[in-house]
């Protein structure tokens, strides 16, 4: 399990709070902490007014600024949300007002998180100093000397010890070189920091992605009667956020953020996970069909309903869509199907003024995927398999039972453009002995219990050959062979979450039902 220093914020509690809890329980006295909030965008000194602490005054020479940041690297305890840099020798950054005079130690240490961007810096070029009076300051020497070398850039948390007890003392942060500095979750303690365990990260089931309907969403933490809090709507949860108790329906597009916390632990990091319900109103409705596509009766085909498409060229003529060399490994088209396909078909043709050398290097990838993330490949074509004089008809490619998006990928080019047309994807139709659900919704060919822990049975009549678990993102997670009516299938220790059962009879008739496992 991570440890972290409880005077490190991460965002999802106000400083003041969090340290306020943790150093009752573990007798931590801070003096003073800031982690210079969350600026929405790079902000001068004096402008900005998210400082945490209204008591102290912040003081800066006008060109020393406050950046939003993301998580930092090497120093896992980084607020990311703001940070000041200091990249020059004119400029610094004061703190002013602050009390130390409540110490009862004989060292006061000052610490700070402090990012370096260049690999041979140790460190030895930001200036930290101290004054009781703004007029003589005295340099406080780092204790701590930064790694060099390869790799050693980034996040480090650094203390300087031995600063006086005063109630009202200055301190100034600056730079002897022209290097890049940045000073995040500053803190004053009564003697060394007390480091805390973390609360594990929470994980969310089905994971991030891609589906074309709502998903019964959990969420878990590992941590011990730890508790959970999330948002749906991308913004940041806190102490205030929803509650976790069950899990959460997500039937549309949203951003869901999670934390866990628990008393005497360090809260943990934020769990991000997007999930995308597309609109079904924007499905390929199959079959498809624009085997005659022509410049008299064109359609466009990157921009009918059901396809997206990336780094496409505008339409030829006859409403083919255009792969150009220029864009290889990012042209792409996808279609999303609204149903079961049965297989694929359609027409390229390379276009270099009829000129079959000056067409190659081609290489032409069609995919396909249940989910829009995970393809596998459908066909893969070169310059050989393209006329540069006609179309080349090519297919029919059988596709798999569950795919609902196809992808046409022009994956490299030397040169030369490819165009692609007259598309048609069939319809798997009821009774299709590679079909999905021809069993309908019978409610004998039901499993349950629905959700279920360690066992599950199929409501069925019939002898079912094979029987298939999988996630939602198409993994093979178990298979049974030669299920009976009023046999008990196994699936303790699966994690839980919203799976895919797919069963097929001796007839080669399938049936695809949801299982929650809890």
């Amino acid at each position: 399990m991570k440890e972290k220093i409880i005077c490190i914020k991460t965002g999802l509690l106000t400083m003041l709070l969090v340290s306020g809890i943790l150093s009752e329980a573990v007798g931590q006295n801070i003096l003073y902490e800031e982690n210079m909030g969350s600026p929405t965008s790079n902000t001068l000194i004096q402008d900005y007014t998210g400082w945490q602490n209204s008591t102290v005054v912040y003081i800066g020479d006008g060109t020393c600024d406050v950046r939003s940041s993301g998580a930092s690297t090497n120093y896992g305890g980084a607020s990311g949300g703001g940070n000041v840099m200091i990249n020059d020798t004119v400029k610094w950054f004061q703190i002013s007002g602050i009390n130390t005079s409540a110490a009862t130690n004989s060292t006061v240490k000052l610490y700070c998180g402090l990012r370096k961007t260049t690999k041979a810096e140790n460190g030895s070029h930001l200036l930290v100093e101290f004054s009781t009076d703004s007029i003589v300051w005295t340099s406080l020497p780092m204790s701590d000397t930064l790694p060099t070398g390869t790799g050693s850039t980034g996040w480090h948390r650094v203390c300087f010890p031995n600063l006086p007890t005063h109630p009202h003392l200055h301190i100034r942060f600056s730079n002897t070189a022209n290097v890049e500095f940045r000073i995040d979750d500053i803190s004053i303690t009564d003697g060394d920091e007390i480091v805390l365990e973390t609360v594990e990260t929470p994980v969310c089931s089905p994971s991030a992605g891609t589906y074309y309907e709502p998903q019964t969403v959990l969420l878990e933490c590992s941590t011990p009667n730890s508790t959970i809090r999330y948002t749906l709507d991308g913004s940041t949860p806190d102490g205030q956020s929803p509650l976790y108790s069950e899990p959460i329906t997500i039937d549309a597009t949203s951003t869901l953020k999670a934390f866990a916390e628990k008393d005497g632990m360090y809260s943990s990091e934020i769990l991000t996970a997007q999930f995308i319900l597309l609109d079904t109103n924007s499905l390929l409705t199959l079959p498809f069909d624009i085997s005659q596509n022509s410049e008299s009766e064109r359609a466009e085909v990157k921009t009918m309903p059901g396809f997206r498409s990336n780094k496409l060229g505008a339409s030829y003529a006859d409403g083919a869509a255009k792969f150009e060399s220029k864009n290889a490994g990012q042209a792409t088209l996808i279609a999303h199907l609204d149903s079961t396909p049965g297989s694929l078909s359609f027409d390229l043709k390379g276009a270099k003024g009829g000129n079959p050398s000056a067409y190659n290097g081609i290489l032409f990838v069609v995919s396909e995927s249940a989910n829009g993330t995970e393809w596998s490949t459908v066909t893969t074509l070169d310059e050989n398999d393209i006329s540069t004089s006609s179309y080349s008809h090519l297919g029919s490619f059988p596709l798999s039972q569950d795919t609902r998006f196809i992808r046409w990928l022009l994956a490299a080019a030397n040169s030369g453009n490819t165009q692609l047309n007259n598309i048609v994807i069939t319809k798997r139709q009821q009774g299709d002995e590679t079909g999905i659900d021809t069993h309908g919704d019978n409610p004998r060919y039901e499993p349950y219990p629905n959700p279920a822990s360690e066992f599950f049975q199929w409501n069925i009549c019939d002898v079912m050959t094979t029987v298939k678990l999988s996630d939602m993102n198409g993994n093979v997670i178990s298979i049974w062979g030669n299920v009976y009516p009023g046999d008990q299938l196994y699936i303790g220790g699966i994690a839980p979450g919203c799976y895919l059962l797919t069963a097929q009879d001796e007839m080669n008739r399938r049936v695809t039902k949801k299982l929650i496992i809890k």
